[in-house]
């Protein structure tokens, strides 16, 4: 999503909610050419989808050590009705920003950064298999 265009204010809207807000609000909206790249999933409730999600959020605190303009969150719907308990989902969201806005170079760098996350899956098969 293109987030040059988001102001503080818009943060508080419906359409808005799904966003990174706590980011977004930190930067009173968003950047000059930037990008949010999220990707939402979920997982199984068992032990298996705990050590995934584990996982994965390890990797994405790692990347955003090491540099990578990244975050974990969690996103529900509000408890009401039969949608509590079953519409919580995490997401991973990637900021990105390039005043040439060359897709060309987005692309690359979503590709380095799944070479990136295979490669952590491979130095730890244990954790992963299990």
């Amino acid at each position: 999503m293109d987030l040059s265009d988001v102001t503080e204010s818009d943060l508080g809207l419906l359409p808005y909610a799904d966003l990174p807000l706590g980011a977004l609000k930190r930067t009173k909206g968003g950047l000059d050419n930037e990008l949010a790249i999220s990707v939402n999933f979920g997982i199984t409730r068992d032990p298996k989808g705990l050590k995934a999600l584990e996982f994965i959020s390890w990797w994405v605190r790692d990347s955003a050590r090491a540099g990578e303009p990244m975050q974990i969150r969690c996103v529900a719907l509000p408890p009401i009705g039969d949608q509590f308990g079953t519409s919580l989902r995490f997401c991973i969201d990637y900021f990105y920003a390039d005043p040439e806005q060359d897709i060309g170079k987005l692309l690359s760098k979503v590709g380095k950064l799944a070479v990136e996350l295979n490669s952590a899956k491979g130095l730890y098969p244990q954790v992963v298999s299990s």
